[in-house]
């Protein structure tokens, strides 16, 4: 069970996911892809998993190795998950045809970031790393990343 809490104008279920002060620091729903990406990526930076897992969507598919925090809780800083050190570059966002994404309207938006621990990548930069999001009742939320 859950309570509802209004946070930047839009309703927001505060569970187990979504703490207090978690849904305090959501962006509004009005606010546009690249103001939810930048919110997401200084949550990544600081590894605020609770932030970049309430600015993600709930279908979002999992992919562990670009997760940051995403759906799990790493126990150390030197555990074996991806680190989100810095990013810059945040480029316009792409608009991309629902026929071209499976039913639904995506922005696409790359950013150089770098980042270590990443499987199959080594540490350092990887230019234009692609955040995409779908809009949902709640704004923007982060759907799928990688490239291209």
């Amino acid at each position: 069970m859950g309570a509802v809490l209004v946070a930047g104008g839009a309703a927001v279920l505060v569970d187990h996911a979504h703490s207090a002060a978690t849904a305090r620091r959501l962006p509004p729903a009005s606010a546009s892809s690249e103001q939810v990406l930048r919110v997401y990526l200084r949550a990544a930076v600081a590894h605020d998993c609770a932030l970049t897992e309430a600015l993600t969507a709930a279908d979002a598919p999992t992919t562990p190795d670009a997760a940051w925090c995403g759906h799990r809780q790493p126990t150390s800083w030197w555990d074996d998950h991806p680190d989100l050190l810095a990013y810059r570059n945040v480029r316009a966002a792409e608009r991309i045809p629902a026929d071209e994404r499976g039913g639904v309207a995506e922005e696409c938006i790359p950013v150089d970031v770098t980042q270590t621990n990443m499987s199959g990548d080594d540490p350092g930069v990887l230019p234009g790393w692609e955040f995409c999001f779908r809009h949902t009742a709640d704004g923007w939320r982060l759907y799928d990343q990688g490239y291209g």
